[in-house]
């Protein structure tokens, strides 16, 4: 099928815009020309080439890096120019079930519609973030979801865009335009007939959720057969060999709905795009800045399966504050702070929280993580010694007095880590060296101050005694 677009007229709030690139053109120095390709693109690119932005792919396609490209469109959230969208993906079907909305507006839970199954969410795999113009400077026909086109509803808004089907070179929505069988609206308590041609075994599935297996020898011969969409998914799940089919699609329930059909011949495996996911978005420090209100609802706890945590102490500090003084050492506790934050971030890493006179920070990598430990560590503190502890795992990204905080045993284990570290030491979970031990640049940088042995440790807390890996940095 061929699928034709209304044209439409693109109408721009030029005073806003200017005054949004302005802003945005003074928040850091970019690479020339980058904040005038952005405008452009929203003065007169189509209407899909500004709605929900891949900043990975965007700063990439142009020659740029992707954490240039994260750091541009949340930068252009700051100045109004770009809302971000949190948007909760299927990864059944690559459906967007829940999608442009803020972080406050993800659960922990979702259920979708063409799986007909609910899921728990996490951050690593079920998100994808993306940027869309603020309706204010420029309205989208994608700002009104319900008044698009079957077209634009299904193979522009609500599937991913990142998606590419393994073993066919193609995305998953050019897949979809190619396959589909039925686009329409079902009216409450209505029917529509459809006359269909399955030409080879496989299956026809869709939104909402339906399942016609077929398999065997083709047959010439006109099959009637009636779908009936009641409960969230079309019924019955008919098995029956290929060939031609004269489709009955029932609404019973009191609501309008959409529908979508389409013909796969395969079990369609998903590889995806490079793009901006949930738990990489919250360890990039420009986000803090930009958008530090963005938090999960308060009492929601969303799942994060691989975070790399690192705690620090200071060795030293309470004798410190009885040698010197309250104020005196304050100030130096607080000059520690600010050049671990400041390595943490060069790192890759952000600063979680403070807790008296240590810090939790976060990680996408092992390897981030080790690198600014050791650099924390071999900075001067003169007569403080950093005590640094290291481990990764799954976690619950929580609100707590509205900052984005972490929960959970990997953060507990990690703490404790850190309390096994004596002065200018680093100490390392198996978790930890397992992954980095494969960096040969930062193993080089660990082993250099001597050879690592594992030794089992009982943590407090822990049912079971925990293997550790320690690094005598000075």
């Amino acid at each position: 099928m061929i699928w034709s677009r209304e044209i439409m007229s693109i109408t721009v709030d030029t005073t806003q815009l200017s005054e949004a690139l302005s802003q945005l053109e003074g928040a850091r120095a970019w690479p020339a020309g980058l904040i005038e390709q952005l405008g452009e693109l929203i003065r007169e690119g189509t209407d899909e080439a500004v709605f929900q932005i891949n900043p990975v792919s965007y700063a990439t396609t142009r020659g740029h890096t992707p954490e240039l490209g994260i750091e541009l469109f949340l930068h252009a959230a700051r100045a109004g120019l770009m809302q971000i969208d949190w948007s909760l993906r299927c990864c059944g079907c690559g459906e967007l079930v829940a999608n442009r909305g803020g972080l406050a507006q993800l659960d922990r839970d979702f259920y979708c519609d063409s799986c007909a199954r609910s899921s728990a969410a996490n951050l690593d795999e079920n998100v994808e973030i993306a940027f869309t113009v603020v309706p204010s400077i420029r309205a989208l026909r994608f700002h009104a979801p319900d008044s698009l086109s079957h077209e634009d509803y299904f193979f522009r808004f609500r599937f991913s865009r990142d998606i590419v089907i393994r073993g066919l070179d193609k995305t998953l929505t050019s897949f979809l335009r190619e396959q589909v069988l039925v686009l329409t609206w079902l009216e409450p308590n209505s029917e529509q007939v459809f006359e269909l041609d399955i030409p080879e075994e496989g299956w026809v599935v869709g939104h909402p959720r339906t399942m016609i297996t077929t398999f065997g020898a083709p047959t010439t011969e006109v099959r009637e057969l009636t779908l009936d969409y009641r409960d969230r998914a079309f019924e019955p799940r008919p098995e029956l060999a290929p060939g031609p089919v004269r489709l009955t699609l029932r609404n019973s329930t009191q609501a309008r709905v959409r529908v979508l059909k389409y013909f796969t011949p395969i079990v369609t495996y998903f590889d995806y795009l490079p793009h901006l996911n949930g738990r990489r978005l919250l360890n990039n420090p420009e986000f803090r800045r930009c958008l530090g209100t963005e938090v999960v609802r308060p009492g929601t706890g969303i799942p994060v399966k691989d975070c790399t945590l690192l705690f620090t102490d200071l060795r030293g500090s309470t004798a410190m504050y009885d040698l010197i003084g309250d104020n005196a050492a304050f100030e130096l506790v607080t000059e520690s702070f600010e050049s671990m934050a400041q390595i943490v971030t060069r790192c890759g890493g952000v600063v979680v929280k403070t807790m008296g006179d240590a810090i939790m920070a976060s990680f996408n990598h092992p390897a981030d993580g080790v690198r600014a430990g050791l650099q924390i560590i071999l900075n001067d503190h003169g007569e403080l010694q950093p005590k640094v502890g290291l481990h990764r795992g799954s976690c619950i990204v929580v609100n707590q007095n509205d900052m984005v905080d972490y929960f959970g045993q990997t953060v507990n284990i990690a703490a404790r880590v850190q309390n096994e570290a004596a002065g200018n030491e680093l100490c390392l979970t198996e978790a930890i060296w397992e992954d980095v031990r494969e960096d040969q640049a930062v193993a080089a940088s660990l082993t250099e101050f001597g050879e690592l042995h594992r030794e089992l440790r009982a943590l407090k807390g822990v049912t079971e005694a925990v293997p550790l890996y320690r690094v005598r940095v000075r």
